[in-house]
């Protein structure tokens, strides 16, 4: 197996952060990305000199271009964030920032990958949902809405590429409740 170079946002915790030590115990050069610096210095060392951990938020374009000259051959898009609360109530601005973060962020990201990509022939994203972006969840639904709409753009984004006809592929995962 051809080994890969791998971008993996939010790897500070959870999904993140498994993936990537499965990755690079599969001898994959990966770049755990964290939100903050704070972060950086804790997570390297969990994850070992084979990994490289790097500040990116992904709501900031000065960190989102830093990725332009990595050599992604993979782009997982992982950070998130979650709300809760009735629609009826919730303020609006939390619902933005929601899909600020989850969807517009992950979006821009994913086209600096996909430039860096094309000239080098193909490149894989994959955008990690929910299946709470399928079956909505009461009281949840802000986070609901915002993974429905990012499983619809890797959808779209997948039939895009296919026509474009680049080499790249497009993927969604979209997991259930997690320990």
């Amino acid at each position: 197996m051809k080994k890969k170079t791998i971008l993996i946002t939010g790897a500070g915790t959870g999904i993140g952060k498994d993936t990537a030590k499965h990755l690079i115990g599969r001898g994959h050069k990966v770049f755990a990305a964290v939100h903050h610096q704070g972060e950086v210095a804790p997570v390297q060392a969990e994850l070992g000199p084979s990994a490289s951990v790097l500040k990116l938020d992904i709501t900031l374009p000065e960190d989102r271009a830093q990725i332009a000259n990595l050599g992604i051959d993979v782009l997982v898009n992982n950070a998130a964030m979650s709300e809760s609360g009735s629609l009826a109530e919730i303020d609006i601005d939390r619902v933005r920032r929601l899909f600020e973060v989850n969807v517009f962020a992950s979006l821009e990201l994913s086209q600096v990958a996909i430039k860096s990509m094309i000239p080098r022939g193909g490149g894989t994203v994959i955008f990690i949902s929910s299946i709470t972006g399928r079956i909505p969840e009461p009281f949840l639904m802000p986070y609901s809405m915002s993974k429905f709409a990012v499983s619809a753009a890797a959808a779209g984004l997948r039939k895009e590429m296919e026509t474009l006809g680049k080499g790249i592929q497009v993927s969604v995962v979209e997991p259930g409740p997690y320990k």
